[in-house]
């Protein structure tokens, strides 16, 4: 096995899932596996960490979460790299060094990135399909001995979408519902999982200022197939474009996601998702449609056209 290694892609339950088995793998125990933070803390704390023995044991694992400073984005730290190339260069033989860098963007002409092309184990995970989803989510009912239907799984699947992390949240209820030697059937699904509808509001949200109108009127056939109140989706894509054009701004001035979560009175986690959003959108796209959605929603409330016309007019017209 080797010493350093970096995980890249943007879905955090795979990668969480992969770091967690690689520590099992490399033996190391609770007494000798640490985590930190480089939003917290000087990247030179963890390479000291990983620069010394295990206690009372074969190896050491350190995890490094939220390594900003392979990208361009600014941190608060002033981390001092030299140290973590060094230490890339010749690491220690007993420590499993791992660096997170779920959902982040590398900065390919920085030397620290050049360095860990070189010399570390670079395990880049990709978004699984929607048959690898629905394969995945049966095999987390058969571990639980409980068989979910087909038809069940189709339907967890346009409720959920493929945040596993959510997933796994709704499988764990679905199984606490049914119990051990049980069915899930598609009634039931109806009945216990919450829709992501967030999920797909962003997806239509994305779309639109992509300009993708083929991908925008499906996931909006989708939307309204489910929930037909246009009133409730136009605020609802209106706000989480609103949203991720603020969350733009406070990365500009260097906010972190605990800043994030706070400022937009929401959890850490949904922050996390609200930032990885934030980073894929076209700014200037983004601004034009807010202002033409203001636009429509002065129309809408002024009288001068029904919400579902002028919404889906403003749809065509992309």
């Amino acid at each position: 096995m080797a010493n350093v290694y970096l995980y890249l892609g943007e879905e955090k339950y795979l990668i969480n899932h992969k770091i967690e088995r690689l520590i099992v793998e490399s033996k190391a125990d609770q007494y000798n596996t640490f985590s930190y933070d480089m939003d917290e803390v000087n990247i030179k704390e963890a390479v000291r960490d990983a620069s010394t023995p295990p206690f009372m044991g074969e190896s050491k694992a350190v995890i490094v979460r939220n390594p900003k400073f392979l990208t361009t984005e600014k941190s608060e730290i002033n981390h001092t790299i030299s140290v973590l190339i060094k230490y890339i260069e010749n690491p220690m033989e007993s420590t499993y060094f791992i660096i997170n860098a779920v959902g982040l963007k590398l900065n390919e002409k920085s030397e620290v990135v050049k360095q860990l092309r070189k010399k570390a184990v670079i395990i880049e995970t990709r978004d699984i399909s929607e048959t690898e989803f629905c394969g995945w989510v049966k095999r987390q009912f058969e571990l639980e001995d409980v068989i979910i239907e087909d038809e069940a799984v189709k339907l967890f699947y346009s409720l959920v979408g493929r945040n596993m992390i959510s997933a796994k949240t709704e499988i764990d209820k679905l199984v606490a519902y049914v119990g051990k030697e049980n069915m899930v059937t598609s009634k039931i699904v109806s009945s216990v999982v919450v829709r992501e509808i967030q999920q797909d509001i962003f997806a239509l949200s994305n779309a639109i200022i992509e300009r993708d109108s083929e991908k925008t009127m499906t996931v909006y056939r989708d939307l309204i197939a489910v929930d037909s109140d246009v009133n409730r989706l136009f605020n609802l894509v209106t706000r989480t474009i609103r949203d991720t054009l603020l969350v733009n701004y406070m990365l500009a001035e260097g906010a972190k996601q605990n800043d994030i979560a706070t400022r937009m009175e929401t959890s850490v986690n949904r922050a996390y998702y609200l930032i990885r959003n934030a980073k894929s959108f076209d700014i200037q796209s983004a601004k034009e449609y807010l202002a033409k959605l203001g636009e429509l929603d002065y129309k809408i409330k002024s009288g001068q056209i029904d919400a579902r016309t002028g919404f889906e007019f403003f749809l065509f017209q992309l």
